[in-house]
């Protein structure tokens, strides 16, 4: 764990470099003093497609991108945008956590083939899924608010045009900015809010060069009928192979810094993190990664899961009231059209650090009600889609007056 070790203290100190003259601009002036319900909820929303489908060698890239395209299409955001505010219009919670919040622009023709320029410089909006869902909220009557938001990924690539754009050329470029969105009710008061990316993410090689799939996330700092609330939404890389593994960890890493970096800021906050951290509690607190300085030796990284609950941070699904349940969230079928839910991993989260200042550990809290949202039947659209690849998490916290 050398390796994690020497990033730890490079993180801290780059951390503080990036973030301590935005922070004590924005130094939040958190009340506290009295108890107070927070409920919150974090949705993955899905961009619509599986996008290593990308790196297929059996195809050129034009042809990998079209169908993305293409299952884009057909998981029709507009339908799902509907099913996704229903569900919010059901629990109405007062903060809201969105990752793979896509941003999908074109141009026509393509200005990278023939060779071109390869910069992400599409500008004609295809599909806007923020301004598609905080429109479908308003239509419901809810009040939400933008309270941060990061630009992640910005990616833009050929795409063969298979009769998915009326465009008269063969190629058309499609470009995808990843976002990850906090939403608030406009009765929630915000007083800082801060929103950065990771510095450590995922190269991903395919034909002609590569691409870094950028990751980030923001951070609110609240305040509620007179208590503080810090609260953090993130989307950390996918797990699955020992390259991967290294990031997502060192990005859990990462984030912890951020979070304890802040102390004589945060005061008296309630520190609440979510989002979807690709960390299943029973993967366990260790995984199999590859090492740098060339990634070519295999060691033991710390899972995010690991990583937050090391960092005092307590997964309030494991202290719901309730009958017992396994919280599954992910995944389902790409094109969401599976019958039956096939929801089998718990990677979407909700977590509470207690304030510096007040009781500790679990007894700063009275009660946590959380259930998973959008794995019903009843939660499909009208073409039978399912809201999401990824299930929601809402989760309700009374907290114990600060002596």
């Amino acid at each position: 764990m050398k390796a994690l070790t020497i990033l730890r203290a490079v993180l801290t100190s780059l951390l503080f470099l990036a973030m301590t003259q935005a922070a004590l601009a924005g130094e939040a002036k958190g009340k506290g003093g009295q108890a107070g319900r927070l409920k919150v909820m974090t949705q993955n929303i899905y961009v619509g497609a599986n996008l290593f489908k990308i790196l297929n060698p059996d195809q050129p890239i034009p042809i990998n991108a079209a169908e993305i395209f293409g299952d884009i299409q057909v998981t029709d955001f507009a339908q799902r945008a509907e099913s996704i505010a229903d569900l919010i219009a059901e629990h109405e919670p007062h903060l809201i956590g969105l990752q793979e919040v896509s941003l999908i622009r074109t141009q026509c023709p393509s200005d990278i083939i023939p060779p071109g320029d390869p910069s992400p410089n599409a500008t004609d909006v295809y599909a806007d899924y923020l301004a598609m869902l905080l429109a479908e909220l308003a239509e419901r009557g809810l009040s939400y608010e933008v309270a941060a938001a990061v630009v992640n990924a910005d990616v833009e690539l050929p795409v063969a045009n298979l009769g998915l754009l009326d465009c008269p050329f063969s190629f058309f470029d499609a470009r995808l900015t990843d976002r990850d969105v906090t939403l608030r009710r406009t009765d929630v008061d915000v007083t800082f809010s801060f929103s950065g990316n990771f510095l450590f993410n995922l190269p991903v090689p395919i034909p002609g060069g590569e691409i870094v799939f950028v990751r980030g996330y923001n951070i609110v700092d609240v305040d509620l009928n007179g208590r503080a609330y810090r609260f953090v939404n993130t989307h950390l890389e996918v797990s699955g192979n020992p390259a991967a593994n290294f990031f997502q960890s060192v990005q859990a890493l990462e984030l912890t810094q951020i979070l304890n970096g802040l102390p004589d800021i945060i005061g008296d906050e309630i520190v609440v993190v979510v989002g979807d951290l690709n960390s299943d509690p029973a993967e366990g607190p260790d995984s199999i990664c590859l090492l740098p300085p060339d990634f070519d030796t295999l060691g033991l990284c710390h899972t995010p899961y690991g990583i937050m609950a090391a960092n005092g941070s307590l997964d309030t699904w494991t202290v719901r009231n309730g009958a017992p349940d396994p919280g599954y969230t992910c995944c389902q079928a790409d094109l969401l059209m599976n019958p039956l839910s096939w929801l089998d991993e718990r990677i979407d989260h909700v977590w509470v650090r207690p304030p510096l200042a007040g009781p500790q550990g679990p007894n700063f809290l009275n009660a946590v009600h959380a259930t998973v949202v959008g794995d019903r039947q009843e939660d499909r659209t009208v073409d039978g889609l399912w809201p999401s690849d990824h299930a929601g998490v809402v989760t309700g916290m009374t907290f114990r007056q600060k002596k």
